[in-house]
Parts: C-alpha cells; sequence; structure tokens
C-alpha cells in the first residue's frame, strides 16, 4: 500500500513538474520580459502588448486600433509610446512618422458630422487637382471640368476621417481619394484644431507633358469697383476663370483698390479672398497708373509707385506681392534698381482696351502657336474682356493649354522670381 502511495505521489509530482515545463513554455513563447515593468509616460495609458509589441495609447476603445496598426507584423521587440498634443478644442495623439491622429478631450476620435459650402468648394478644388495630375485624359476637356464643382459633389456617398494633419475624404462618386490639410478645412468643418487662419489657395497642379504648354492669363488696371459687388467685370472674370480651373495674376492700380465710393472695405477683401482661393494671384501696376516709371525723378519715387499695392495688400489680409508690371510696360534700368520685386511683361497682347469688340479680343488670343511661359495681356475692367473669355477660355482648355498664373509659370521653369529683376518668357531670351 506505502508502495503505491510512493508511485502516485511520484506520479502527481512528475505531472506537476511537466505542468511547471509547460507552463513555462507558453510563459516563455507568450511573454517578453523586455516588456515587463515597462510604463507609458501617461499614468492612464492603455497597453497593448503582442510577443514582439508594446503600444501604450489614450484611454477609449477608439485609440485601440492604432495601436494594434503599429505592432502589427514586429518583430524587433518595439515599444510605443504616445505624445498628446493641444490643437485647438483637440488633442494631437503623436506617435511620430506617419502615425497622428485627433481625439477630443475624452480621448474619442474625431467623427467628421458637418462640412459647409466652403469645405464642399475646397473638396472640389483637390478633386480637380487629382484629375490633372492622374487622370490627364479627362482633364483637358472643359465640359468635364466645368462638371466638378461645389454643386455636384456627392457627399452622401463619401466618408471622411482625420489623420495626421489632413482631412482623408473617400469619394465613390469619382473612385477617388483626396487628402486636405486640416488647416484649410477647420472652418468648413466648424471645428477648432487651433491653426492660425491661413489664406487659402487653392491647389495647382503643373502638368510636366510638353503637349500641355503653361499659357499666362494676366489682367492689368483693376480691380473694377464702380458697379454694385455682383455686377463687375473683375468678379465676372474671376467666375469665369475658376469655372474652368484656370488661374490668372491680376496687376492691381492702388488708387483703383483704394479710392471707391460703392464698395466697403469688407466686400473688397472677401472678393479678394474669394480670388486668391480660387487659384489667382496679385502683382502691383503702380498706385496711380498716371505716367510710365521712367518719368519719375528719384528711386524713391518709382519704389513708392510700386509699393502702393504691395504694401496696401500686406496690410489688408497679410498678402505679399511677388512681382510688379510697369505701366505701359516701359522700364529701364533706374526703374529696375528702385524695385526688389521683379517686373513682369508680356509677350501676346489682346488688345481688349483698343477694341472692346469681343470677336476682334477673341481672334487676337487664339492662335495656333503658343509655347510654354508664353503671358497674354488683359484688362479686368471692361465686360467685353469677361465675354471673350466665355469663348476663350474653353477653346483653350479643349486644346490641351494649362492656364497658370505668372507665380506657377515660374515655378513650372524653376526661376525663383527673386533672381530676375524683369521676365517677357522663356522665348523671349533665346
Amino acid at each position: 500500500m506505502s508502495r503505491k502511495k510512493t508511485e502516485l505521489k511520484r506520479s502527481i509530482l512528475m505531472i506537476m513538474v511537466l505542468s511547471v515545463m509547460v507552463i513555462t513554455g507558453f510563459l516563455l513563447l507568450f511573454v517578453n520580459f523586455r516588456f515587463i515593468g515597462q510604463k507609458s509616460i501617461h499614468e492612464d495609458a492603455k497597453a497593448y502588448r503582442t510577443r514582439h509589441c508594446l503600444a501604450f495609447y489614450p484611454p477609449g476603445s477608439d485609440s485601440l486600433k492604432a495601436a494594434k496598426d503599429l505592432c502589427k507584423g514586429v518583430k524587433d521587440d518595439r515599444i510605443y509610446d504616445y505624445t498628446l498634443i493641444p490643437y485647438g478644442d483637440y488633442y494631437l495623439v503623436n506617435y511620430g512618422g506617419e502615425t497622428r491622429f485627433f481625439t477630443d478631450k475624452e480621448f474619442r476620435q474625431v467623427k467628421i458630422s458637418e462640412i459647409s459650402d466652403e469645405g464642399r468648394k475646397i473638396i472640389s478644388d483637390y478633386v480637380r487637382y487629382t484629375f490633372k495630375k492622374d487622370q490627364p485624359d479627362k482633364y483637358y476637356d472643359a465640359d468635364f471640368i466645368r462638371s466638378i464643382n461645389a454643386d455636384s459633389l456627392d457627399l452622401e456617398s463619401a466618408s471622411f476621417d482625420i489623420e495626421g494633419d489632413s482631412l482623408n475624404c473617400h469619394l465613390p462618386q469619382y473612385e477617388m481619394d483626396v487628402a486636405i490639410p486640416l488647416k484649410y478645412m477647420q472652418r468648413a468643418l466648424k471645428m477648432n484644431f487651433g491653426y492660425p487662419d491661413e489664406l487659402y489657395r487653392r491647389p495647382v497642379y503643373l502638368d510636366p507633358d510638353e503637349d500641355h504648354p503653361v499659357i499666362c492669363l494676366t489682367f492689368d488696371d483693376g480691380p473694377y469697383f464702380w458697379d454694385e459687388p455682383g455686377k463687375t467685370s473683375t468678379e465676372k472674370i474671376i467666375d469665369i476663370l475658376y469655372e474652368y480651373d484656370a488661374n490668372a495674376t491680376f496687376y492691381v492700380v492702388g488708387n483703383m483698390l483704394e479710392d471707391r465710393e460703392i464698395w466697403a472695405d469688407y466686400q473688397v477683401y472677401a472678393l479678394l479672398k474669394r480670388s486668391i482661393g480660387n487659384g489667382n494671384e496679385y502683382g502691383s501696376h503702380t498706385q496711380t497708373h498716371l505716367r510710365d516709371l521712367v518719368d519719375y525723378q528719384t528711386a524713391k519715387e518709382i519704389s513708392d509707385e510700386i509699393n502702393g499695392p504691395i504694401t496696401y495688400m500686406k496690410r489688408l489680409m497679410n498678402y505679399e506681392m511677388k512681382t510688379y508690371r510697369p505701366v505701359e510696360g516701359v522700364f529701364d534700368e533706374s526703374v529696375l534698381e528702385a524695385q526688389s520685386v521683379p517686373a513682369i511683361l508680356w509677350d501676346v497682347d489682346s488688345e481688349d482696351w483698343l477694341s472692346r469688340d469681343v470677336d476682334s479680343i477673341c481672334e487676337r488670343v487664339i492662335r495656333d502657336d503658343y509655347e510654354s511661359g508664353d503671358i497674354i495681356i488683359f484688362h479686368d475692367i471692361y465686360d467685353e474682356t469677361a465675354e471673350a473669355l466665355e469663348k476663350l477660355l474653353p477653346e483653350l482648355v479643349n486644346r490641351g493649354f494649362q492656364l497658370v498664373s505668372v507665380g506657377d509659370m515660374l515655378r513650372y521653369f524653376d526661376i525663383d522670381p527673386s533672381t530676375i529683376s524683369y521676365f517677357y518668357s522663356p522665348n523671349y531670351y533665346e
């Protein structure tokens, strides 16, 4: 009897030893002792563990997915911790690199519930940009470009998520995803991420294909503020340009900006902000436009005349003009030396100022021998110019031209405006 008991005890002991060995083996397989005792910098953080990964995440189930994504496929014993960065009414949870997301103060990931008309417009801007970049065979079609606008967006089928500093928009309507910087979308989302107010200018893709030359559209002598808001030639031109995804540079006269009886300051600001948001840019066409710059006696007089609109736009909306256009295109070395930004001239004159006739304007501008960098001069103070653009822009788009501002053209040719004193077109210097 005692012998059987002894054998039973030995069997039980062996089972216990084997059990300990099995448990220890499992522990060795599934417990990484390097992670034992490791803590987050945040006292209330939760932890997600795999055999070779330890990821801390803010309390709240929404954040668990990011931790799991970090650990997916990791086999080299990594530890991830996060930092919390206050952004307005939210936190940016930052793991470094690409893994960043926003939560509210209760650590719930931010959800998009409302997008304003301004936001719809910005989304449509990025859709146009993406088509030009990824599907140019569709882009150079005036009717197609016109069809992409804020009103045509189907946001009912769309979905949105915030990742890092971007709003990702998933758009089944176009089988497309676009990422838009939150700094431009926070107001449109009615959410405060703490970004300072910044002038929005829609993204502009410059197609490097030589079959799609860049042509600069420029407008002098405006803006025209002598009609009621909504009825001016300047506004019509800004709207027509945007309709066909075209950008332009407006060379404005200081007195036209400032000396007005009908428009209030806030209306001027709103128009300029909308125009810049549409992709246009602004340069100086002198303060008074009364005489050629070469007729002034001193460098200070020349500088003051050029700097009038530059100073006004800087004060009004913190906008920096990068170029100017001398009156009548006349300049000499003394004019160039008096100003640090370059003079921009032209090589195609629409002569809208001379003919004031829609057909004549179109006849002068529609030509077959455009080359990249050609600059066309118009004037935005004439209704006839706006009417001519209704015919010109779809024709130019359908022929595969990129209609851009001076700044974008210089960027296309990798020219820093601060390194030149004047510019006609790249072909002028050949």
